[in-house]
């Protein structure tokens, strides 16, 4: 097979130490030789490409439609074989919610706002007064819907990311060609465009969906015996930094988590008598740095500088490792609020968990994945202690419905104070 190359006319010797090229019609001989250095370059090369390919993301068949009436069906990938989707845009407690790429059966996209807007610019440096320009432009705000393999519809407007398809080549179906767009929120064209010259996907599906019936989406039913009467319970994903509300059964003594998503769950619960959590050292990462003892009061120096409803906030507990960190947060509103009253001389709690990662010496937090379990009213005086109960984490949960059975010769593990 014939390839062009800068030194497709070169010539070299059985050592490869000569090489001579053709350069302005005269003939150049270039003399190198292997260093020590060139052979560890060479040498860490190959081993990077080793751990980079062991770390590939899956590619899927499916198809992929646009606007402009593109239709291709091949091997289809996200950037870091996941999306985020912004969750009840339209509603204060909008969230992110993460998905894996292999968890998805299809993506449609369909517009949510169209509009023609007059290009401008600020009139003078340093000034917020626009001047507005000739001609117009088309913006166009676009929603989706996602749904999963377990049959689970989630609706909003995907994070931007990249989305990518390989396609086998017409001629020669041992070539291949791969095309990239970006799945965005909102789509700008040019001045003197109209909305049907702006090109963007409308659709994604995957051939290897095999979606299942509603009937069959992920549950996870629990017995809790001996500790309480249940009055909340709660599930958070580890994998897409999500929780999940369930409902306690009539006889306070069990529990119902339905519509789960096939993922890796720690289940925590509220009983009259105190707050029970399954807080796994799973993380959405499974390798990464090792946590250190004074993590945890690094968290905290960064959250004492947080100005939030909550002026009470604290890190419990941390989980997981530096570059994926589980962080249990109590919360508490101690300050009055315009409807004190109806608290009846209470305090308003809250439990969540936080994700975070060691920068190089900072800690930070992921904006888009912090976690609501419990929101309760509490005892200003005396406040529900927290205990770690190893059967409550990292449970699994795919198509079929879990069992999980807690009494308090369980209750076992670390006691949190809040």
């Amino acid at each position: 097979m014939t390839t062009n190359s800068i030194f497709q006319n070169s010539n070299s010797n059985e050592n490869g130490k000569e090489r001579t090229a053709i350069s302005k019609g005269r003939l150049a001989v270039f003399r190198f030789s292997l260093s020590p250095f060139v052979l560890f370059l060479g040498i860490w090369c190959l081993e990077f490409g080793i751990l980079f390919s062991a770390h590939a993301i899956e590619r899927r068949p499916g198809s992929i439609k646009t606007t402009d009436g593109l239709e291709l069906k091949g091997e289809i990938w996200f950037n870091n074989g996941e999306v985020k989707i912004y969750e009840g845009e339209d509603a204060a407690d909008g969230k992110f919610v993460r998905v894996m790429q292999n968890e998805i059966a299809a993506i449609t996209f369909a517009v949510k706002k169209s509009s023609m807007e007059k290009p401008w610019r600020f009139k003078n440096a340093g000034s917020d007064e626009k001047e507005f320009l000739d001609g117009q432009y088309p913006l166009v705000e676009l929603k989706s819907e996602t749904r999963l393999k377990n049959g689970q519809l989630l609706k909003g407007h995907l994070q931007t990311v990249p989305v990518m398809i390989r396609t086998q080549g017409r001629e020669n179906p041992m070539d291949w060609d791969t095309k990239k767009w970006p799945l965005k929120y909102q789509y700008k064209g040019e001045v003197g465009q109209t909305e049907k010259d702006i090109a963007y996907v409308t659709a994604i599906s995957f051939d290897d969906a095999g979606v299942v019936s509603a009937a069959s989406k992920g549950a996870i039913n629990g017995v809790m015996k001996g500790l309480g009467n249940i009055e909340q319970v709660s599930a958070y994903g580890i994998k897409r930094g999500r929780s999940f509300d369930g409902k306690p059964g009539k006889d306070k003594q069990s529990f119902h988590i339905g519509n789960l998503p096939e993922d890796t769950y720690d289940i925590v619960i509220l009983t009259d008598t105190g707050i029970y959590a399954g807080l796994s050292d799973d993380a959405a990462l499974d390798k990464g740095r090792p946590l250190e003892a004074d993590d945890l009061a690094a968290i905290n120096e960064k959250i004492k500088a947080f100005n939030d409803f909550f002026d009470d906030q604290r890190a419990l507990l941390i989980k997981g490792n530096r570059d994926a960190a589980k962080v249990l947060v109590y919360q508490a509103r101690t300050k009055p609020i315009y409807d004190q009253q109806d608290l009846k001389g209470r305090e308003l709690n809250r439990l969540d968990i936080w994700n975070w990662h060691l920068r190089q010496t900072e800690w930070a937090i992921d904006q888009s994945s912090r976690a609501n379990l419990l929101r309760y009213t509490e005892n200003k005086t005396k406040k529900r202690e927290i205990t770690l109960v190893p059967k409550l984490g990292a449970v699994s949960v795919g198509i079929e419905p879990k069992t999980v059975e807690v009494n308090a010769a369980d209750a076992t593990g670390q006691v949190l104070k809040p």
